[in-house]
């Protein structure tokens, strides 16, 4: 069965379901970033109420974490599973979520699903199909899911726990088949939004108090031993308000805002931002210097760059002792504009990687990557390493960080650089989603020997 990709209807606001099914099409396609499609979706239908928003982002998520299992239960009762279109198959995959996720009552799910269908299908003949597949679902989901929950290991991490089969047998492999269930668990759970305090202007009670006045219905709690922390939940779009707009607070996540901390940067230093992307590290780096250094953000991208521009005026960057110069180049040579302004005191290397770390906030990535990307990515993070650590100056020091849980990205790169010499290790930490709540991130800091 074959149905359109875009919504039929004329209606001013489709149902969350639709554009749910319409932002999981998109992210499907090769490249896609669940965040940034769900939020172009969202920006079309500014007549949208927060509920709603609410939905259409849970439901995309909650798809694309539990995707595999979601279409063991559609196939266990479509009648011919593999003739379903690829519409089809996402309104069922929603419905789907609705009933085993969302514990939806079965007649609710159903009529969500049936006005979903109707948004792309004007024969009529979508709605028997997912009437009679999401009812077979409300029926015998329990016993299906106690099924998928009972295999070999790598079954079910693979069919109840939707992580793809390559990655699945590894993890097993590193972390015995306890800590790989209690990872693929943890992946599976909607995470918190992580926010950093710019603590040189708010403390973390007075941006807590302030939060809760704009949100009152969120759940906000302190981090124990990360005082620039705090984690939300169900406070909606935490890009916007006046927090944000001010640059009081940056949405970042708790094991992401580590690398600039143990980077441990000092006023009046000069700091390299390397892989700067869009500048949340060089905002933070600023922040932690009181605004007094001279940092240098670069990145091959020059496009990502230009958004530092835009954190100028949100995060307060034009101050008489700090300045950031921005140079696009690639970080794994030679770039003379950039190499002429050092020695630097400081690198912070944040380098491309896999985003296997990343399971939980940008579930895409699952169904994304394969096996050989992880030798891709290790052979470029090798090649930024070593460029990076000719950058320091003596008596300096640079942090590596990777948004992988893969070794092959994270202490396998700084087993290497330390057998080459010259360098010592003084700090390191791997943190994970099933130890940390978090997403995964390796940190390291190197100083020389």
């Amino acid at each position: 069965m074959r149905a359109t990709l875009r919504p039929v209807s004329r209606r001013r606001s489709p149902p969350p379901q639709a554009l749910a099914a319409t932002v999981l099409r998109a992210v499907d396609r090769p490249g896609a970033f669940s965040n940034r499609v769900l939020a172009d979706q969202l920006e079309r239908h500014p007549e949208l109420e927060p509920g709603a928003r609410g939905l259409v982002t849970a439901l995309v998520y909650g798809v694309l974490r539990h995707r595999t299992r979601l279409d063991a239960h559609i196939d266990a009762h479509a009648r011919a599973p593999g003739k379903l279109g690829p519409i089809p198959r996402e309104v069922l995959r929603i419905g789907a979520f609705e009933l085993r996720e969302l514990g939806r009552p079965a007649g609710n799910a159903f009529g969500h699903a049936i006005d979903c269908a109707a948004e792309f299908d004007r024969s009529g003949r979508l709605r028997g199909v997912v009437h009679a597949v999401l009812s077979a679902i409300a029926e015998h989901g329990d016993a299906l899911d106690e099924k998928l929950a009972a295999g070999a290991p790598l079954d079910v991490l693979e069919k109840r726990w939707s992580i793809p089969r390559w990655l699945a047998g590894r993890w097993i492999k590193e972390l015995g088949p306890d800590k790989a269930l209690a990872r693929a668990r943890a992946c599976a759970e909607p995470p918190p939004v992580d926010v950093r305090i710019d603590l040189s202007r708010i403390d973390a009670g007075e941006a807590r108090r302030q939060l809760l006045a704009e949100r009152p219905e969120a759940e906000i709690v302190t981090v124990p031993d990360q005082p620039q922390a705090l984690r939300v939940r169900g406070g909606g779009d935490l890009f916007h308000g006046p927090l944000h707009d001010d640059g009081m607070i940056s949405v970042q996540g708790l094991a992401a805002q580590q690398p600039a901390i143990v980077l441990a940067p000092e006023p009046g230093e000069l700091l390299l931002d390397a892989c700067a992307g869009m500048g949340i590290k060089t905002l933070q780096l600023a922040e932690l210097t009181h605004r007094r250094a001279r940092i240098v953000a670069s990145d091959l991208d020059a496009r990502k760059l230009d958004e530092i521009e835009h954190l100028r005026a949100r995060g307060r960057l034009v101050a008489p002792e700090l300045s950031i110069t921005t140079i696009a180049g690639d970080l794994s040579d030679d770039v003379p504009e950039l190499d002429a302004l050092g020695p630097f005191d400081a690198v912070l290397l944040d380098v491309p990687c896999t985003g296997l770390g990343n399971l939980a906030r940008h579930p895409e990535i699952r169904w994304q990557r394969e096996f050989a990307d992880i030798a891709a990515a290790a052979e470029l993070q090798s090649r930024l390493l070593a460029r990076c650590l000719l950058r320091v100056r003596p008596g300096g020091r640079l942090v590596y960080a990777t948004c992988s849980t893969a070794p092959e990205e994270g202490p396998a790169q700084i087993a290497a650089a330390l057998a080459r010499g010259g360098w010592r290790l003084v700090h390191e930490r791997a943190w994970t989603p099933e130890d940390d709540g978090t997403e995964g991130f390796y940190v390291a800091r190197l100083e020389p020997a």
